[in-house]
């Protein structure tokens, strides 16, 4: 029996996982550098005897963290600006799960162009009722090159490699490499994260409860356009994947505003052969199934629990925006409260493989819920609250469901 090509691709890619290896701890190091350097320009790593002689900047590198409940997650990320380059380091945890993820990236900006490299290791544990704690792992690097047309408009430009492993060695993604290649346009601000993770990178982004948070682009509107295809070069996965985002902003009276998103996801897949009888569909392409799509979550159906995937995904949320105060300055404690928004949300999408999901009424699902946001300082921290509870009402049973959402976003 002839392995010679076997044996070569596994030696290609342990070669790629050292060399992935050996640049991660490259990076790492330099990253505790920059973290040491911001700290000690910022006073942190003063002694006793020689204190801060002045206050530290807004920007004096000082982190950034955000927590989200109930997931019990933090996400802690800090930066560097040395001339024109970014630094960046974050981490993130769940406590509930035990899900932790690290992110290092460095950022170029030229004249016409910049280019991002971002490293992350990202370890999850999907089942926390399993006794055996299985875990799903990605390991992988991004280059990612962005062309500013202006301001409000960007072309991209990225390639991916993700290595993937599984606690469970038989699951039939173990030890397996994802490479691909995304082409993008977005429309509206550099600083939108969730265009930003259609049109870039997915991970390690903040995920806000509620859309008013995300800076909207000119005209209160925004949109995000990304092509993904795999790359046979030393990748085991075969599909290509089209994703689409629209936001618009609509002010009804000078304090309450509606803010509307419809986003679209659908994949061209290869249905792969000789899988055992009964195997999820989820399961049954030549997809990995972080690259799914996924129905429910912060920044999609509020109502429906994020576990669920599929490769077509269509779905319309509307949240609505009326003031119980604004521009004001409530103090209670140590706590001065500015502004107190209630909130309406409904929404409607459907989740499956295949045409039909897109074409059969008795596959959508609708729901609703009512919340709040709040915006209050801390000293010199600016803190944004978002609370919401949701329920769906209508939809097949599996996705029917329940959620409370809660968000703490910090600044300075």
């Amino acid at each position: 029996m002839w392995v010679a090509p076997k044996i070569k691709i596994r030696a290609v890619q342990a070669n790629f996982a050292r060399r992935v290896g050996g640049l991660m701890r490259r990076m790492l190091a330099a990253a505790l550098f920059i973290v040491v350097t911001a700290f000690s320009q910022t006073g942190w790593c003063q002694s006793a005897q020689e204190p801060a002689t002045q206050r530290p900047g807004r920007d004096g590198g000082l982190p950034n963290f955000n927590i989200y409940l109930p997931e019990g997650e933090v996400s802690l990320r800090i930066r560097k600006l040395i001339k024109n380059v970014l630094f960046e380091a974050q981490g993130n945890y769940k406590f509930v799960d035990g899900d932790i993820s690290t992110f290092l990236r460095y950022k170029y900006y030229a004249h016409t162009f910049s280019y991002r490299v971002s490293l992350f290791d990202s370890l999850e544990f999907p089942d926390i009722t399993n006794s055996s704690r299985e875990f799903e792992r990605v390991r992988g690097g991004l280059v990612l090159f962005e062309y500013p047309r202006n301001y409000n408009n960007r072309y991209f430009v990225g390639f991916q490699a993700d290595g993937l492993s599984f606690g469970d060695v038989t699951d039939p993604d173990n030890n397996k490499t994802n490479v691909y290649t995304k082409l993008a346009y977005q429309f509206g601000t550099p600083f939108d994260e969730r265009m930003n993770a259609i049109v870039g990178e997915s991970r390690g982004r903040i995920v806000p409860v509620l859309t008013a948070y995300r800076d909207i682009g000119p005209q209160r509107t925004g949109l995000a356009v990304a092509l993904t295809q795999t790359l046979g070069i030393e990748g085991d996965f075969d599909y290509t994947r089209f994703e689409t985002e629209a936001l618009r902003r609509l002010d009804l009276t000078d304090t309450s505003f509606l803010v509307s998103r419809a986003h679209l996801g659908t994949m061209r897949k290869k249905r792969l052969t000789g899988r055992p009888l009964g195997t999820p569909l989820e399961e049954s392409f030549s997809v990995p199934y972080n690259e799914l799509f996924k129905l429910g979550g912060r920044d999609a159906m509020k109502g429906v629990d994020d576990k669920h995937r599929g490769s077509e995904e269509l779905h319309l949320s509307n949240e609505f925006f009326f003031p119980i105060f604004r521009n004001r300055n409530l103090r209670t404690y140590l706590l001065e409260w500015n502004t107190l928004y209630a909130i309406g949300y409904a929404g409607a999408g459907s989740l499956g493989f295949g045409a039909k999901t897109f074409t059969e009424v008795n596959n959508f699902v609708l729901d609703g819920g009512l919340g709040a946001e709040a915006s209050l300082t801390v000293r010199d921290y600016n803190i944004l609250l978002s609370l919401l509870y949701a329920k769906t009402f209508k939809g097949p049973e599996e996705l029917q469901g329940q959620e409370i959402r809660f968000a703490v976003r910090t600044s300075r």
